[in-house]
């Protein structure tokens, strides 16, 4: 009875004395707030955004999986392994939650309330088999860590160098200012004008990256949804959700795949081989706002269902394999051309093969490419319903295009096309340098040289294991892959070979890189072991100072840019730390509310994000609807930008041109933005203007003088303005009109300047500019070398 007393007694004083504790813990916590209160206030301390965003990230991760779940377990009727099971619904579930951003989108449902209302509400449909397969997966990891060896001593250093990886790529998406260049004006750009918009619509200038694969912007459009919120905040959010997929990727899906091709591959710390390859740290491969490893979340799923596919000709797995591809195809044309079509190849042939015993068999490219064609409806049905291509512009030999210019075919061809991308030569010189590439990809950069130079950065230990193949025995599924790797190889070099483009296909670079370690420590004694630390060593220390190269193009050195936004607080800067896209922001500030913007800005300067517009893009090579060179008048140019529900414009650098367009679009366009813009005002290194709704009613003559000594320049002699739409690439970059009055020489050009109103002069040819040109006219644009054509000016006569 005493001894019962006693223990009442003492849970009693235990309970006080717990009390007690957590009191003296709470005053101190009190205390020690009020303290630093005083100097750093509470709320403003950035902890706050970072658990705000990952509170966000966690709620749709967890709706978009547990959509996953539910369609590979119910829709697909699967069951597969844990981790296979993991990575392939996480990509099916974040294709379904882009598919629903995209839906409401089309609803024009845009809205503050939808960033609650449709991860919530998704969240809640899928909670009941969430839940369940979450209890499930408990109890598979609590029986595998009661089985699971301690880890050595090797296995514990490649999980901190891994760890070690994942936090270094982590600080640097605190700053928006790591956001890379191009999701500037196209990733987050296309997210901000759709919610400034209130959901999707068609490109009123047919710019061509809103009808190009662009699935990643539905992601990112969630974040930009977020109500009441600074840019930097909807940036670093958007970043937070491609970190998420690339730590899922990483640490779920590479584990997965090795597994299934090495019995006994510890998960626990074989992901860390993904760092290896030491290009992720440094831009533009880094987790950096981008599309890049998006699509490469789509690498391990479909390699493993294209395993289990050709071995069973299952209909169901083919089909889900068809999803997969589409999310792919969707994020990014170049993850669509290293990630598709060798599987889908692959299917093709053994079920035509499997077909001589089982009919069946042909029900899987069947089923694979039905379900790939309705999950990339969502593409190329807009863009039919918006532009009349599936594919706009491709088809514009064969169907009615709109918006489609005059020359909108020529600049696509010679322009976009063959001007832009990073491709061979078409011949055997070029089918060799290709070949090479197999090799050479990792040592030799593909890259902008301003970067890294000609340093190789990427990771070279896939390449350099490859011989490896011969001497231990892996499972023939190592050789396909191997063999799937170097056709994506081939096609990325012969389309568009920049580095970055090969994220997307770097996780089955991993797992074979991964395969070929396991199995040769695990085959050869210690010399072997030996040599084989020693390689992977030289690896680690040539790409230990990556991270540090000051290459990014806003912001040098991310790290650098993450120090100065965390000592923000003790500085005291408490909104100046949030500062981003400056330049944009402020030039938005400055548009009444409800306009819609034209921005006329050269390549270096069209990281566009932040306007807070609804914004026109004119640049020539990547919009289509828009031909200033035709427009016939300064008046057309303003009836045009009009027609396209333009009310303001900013015009950046003033006087310059990149020199994409024709020389009569840039005389037009800068007549225009003379006459045809009032309120102009010097702005941010450009002018800015609200597009005059009155006519422009003086008289526009239209004689120009071209003034050139090279056959890098129009031909001399004395043309209209408008039979200079001439462009200065492709085949008829010299093809102009006779002049009205031709010119022989230089002297002869010049004694028709008194009867010009324009004159066109090359640039290198006048050290000395003529006399009767500095005193009757003045400059209206300098034209960027471009093309076939050198630096041009073109002058007006002063008024």
């Amino acid at each position: 009875m005493e001894s019962g007393e006693a223990r009442i007694q003492g849970r009693a004083g235990g309970r006080l004395g717990s009390a007690a504790v957590a009191l003296v813990l709470l005053a101190g916590m009190a205390y020690f707030g009020k303290v630093v209160h005083a100097h750093y206030p509470i709320q403003q301390w950035l902890v706050w955004h970072y658990a705000g965003m990952w509170l966000g990230v966690l709620v749709v991760l967890a709706g978009a999986y547990g959509l996953g779940h539910v369609l590979v377990r119910r829709a697909f009727g699967l069951r597969l392994p844990l981790l296979e099971h993991a990575i392939t619904a996480f990509a099916v579930g974040i294709f379904g939650y882009e598919i629903l951003v995209f839906l409401a989108g089309l609803l024009q449902l845009y809205r503050a309330p939808t960033f609650f209302v449709l991860p919530l509400g998704l969240l809640a449909a899928v909670s009941v088999p969430l839940a369940r397969h979450l209890a499930h997966v408990r109890r598979v990891l609590a029986r595998a860590s009661r089985r699971a060896p301690p880890l050595g001593k090797g296995a514990i250093l490649a999980l901190v160098f891994g760890c070690l990886g994942l936090g270094l790529l982590y600080f640097n998406i605190l700053t928006p200012q790591n956001v890379q260049f191009d999701a500037r004006w196209k990733h987050m750009a296309i997210a901000e004008d759709y919610v400034l918009h209130g959901g999707i619509h068609p490109s009123a200038e047919g710019w061509v990256f809103s009808a190009r694969p662009h699935f990643s912007s539905y992601l990112y459009t969630w974040a930009f949804l977020l109500p009441k919120a600074r840019l930097f905040d909807r940036m670093v959010l958007a970043a937070h959700l491609e970190f998420a997929a690339f730590l899922f990727t990483t640490v779920v899906g590479i584990p997965a795949l090795v597994r299934r091709l090495v019995r006994g591959a510890d998960p626990r710390w074989i992901w860390a081989v993904r760092f290896l390859f030491p290009g992720v740290l440094l831009y533009d491969s880094s987790v950096s706002g981008g599309a890049d490893h998006l699509g490469a979340m789509y690498a391990v799923p479909i390699a493993l269902c294209t395993f289990r596919v050709l071995r069973d000709f299952d209909p169901r797995r083919a089909a889900l394999l068809g999803v997969l591809a589409a999310g792919a195809a969707l994020t990014k044309e170049t993850v669509a051309i290293m990630l598709v079509p060798f599987p889908a190849l692959a299917l093709l042939v053994q079920s035509i093969r499997a077909a001589r015993n089982n009919r069946r068999a042909l029900l899987a490219p069947l089923a694979f490419g039905l379900a790939a064609l309705v999950a990339t409806s969502p593409l190329w049905l807009k863009n039919f319903v918006f532009y009349g291509d599936p594919v706009y512009p491709l088809s514009h030999r064969f169907l009615n295009l709109h918006p489609f210019s005059e020359d909108a075919a020529y600049r696509f061809q010679y322009g976009y096309l063959e001007g832009k991308m990073w491709a061979p030569t078409r011949d055997l010189a070029g089918l060799a340098e290709t070949a090479s590439s197999l090799w050479l990809f990792s040592f030799l950069p593909n890259d902008w040289g301003k970067f890294h130079g000609d340093v190789p950065v990427f990771g070279s230990l896939f390449t350099l294991l490859l011989p490896a193949l011969l001497l231990v025995r892996v499972d023939r599924r190592v050789w396909f892959l191997v063999a799937w790797i170097h056709v994506a190889i081939f096609a990325w070099y012969s389309v568009h070979h920049q580095d970055r483009y090969l994220q997307g296909q770097l996780p089955l670079m991993t797992a074979v890189t991964a395969v070929l370690l396991l199995s040769l420590y695990r085959s050869f004694g210690r010399p072997t072991r030996a040599a084989l630390f020693g390689l992977v060593g030289l690896q680690v220390v040539w790409g230990g100072d990556v991270y540090f190269i000051q290459t990014h193009v806003h912001a040098k050195s991310p790290p650098k840019q993450v120090i100065d936004l965390l000592s923000g607080g003790f500085d005291q800067k408490y909104t100046d730390r949030f500062a981003v896209q400056a330049r944009f922001q402020n030039i938005g500030a400055e548009v009444p509310p409800g306009s819609r913007l034209l921005l006329h800005l050269m390549h270096v300067h069209h990281g566009h994000l932040g306007t807070g517009h609804r914004t026109v893009l004119d640049n020539y090579l990547w919009q289509f609807g828009i031909e200033y060179g035709r427009a016939g008048s300064p008046e057309g140019v303003r009836k045009r930008l009009r027609a396209l529900g333009v009310t303001h414009a900013f015009v950046a650098p003033e006087k310059e041109s990149d020199g994409s367009n024709s020389i009569a679009a840039d005389i037009l366009f800068w007549e225009f933005a003379q006459s045809g813009l009032a309120e102009r005002r010097v702005l941010e290194g450009g002018v800015l203007g609200r597009v005059t709704d009155t006519p422009i009613t003086a008289p526009f003559h239209d004689a120009a003088l071209i003034l050139g000594c090279t056959k890098d320049a129009p031909p001399r002699g004395l043309y209209r303005v408008n039979d200079l739409h001439v462009l200065p690439y492709g085949p008829k970059a010299l093809d102009f009109p006779a002049s009205e009055a031709e010119a022989a020489t230089k002297e002869a050009a010049e004694r028709l300047i008194p009867t010009a109103e324009y004159v066109i002069l090359e640039k290198q040819c006048y050290e000395q500019k003529p006399a009767a040109l500095l005193q009757s006219f003045e400059l209206l644009v300098e034209r960027r070398s471009s093309g076939a054509w050198k630096k041009l000016e073109i002058w007006a006569r002063k008024r």
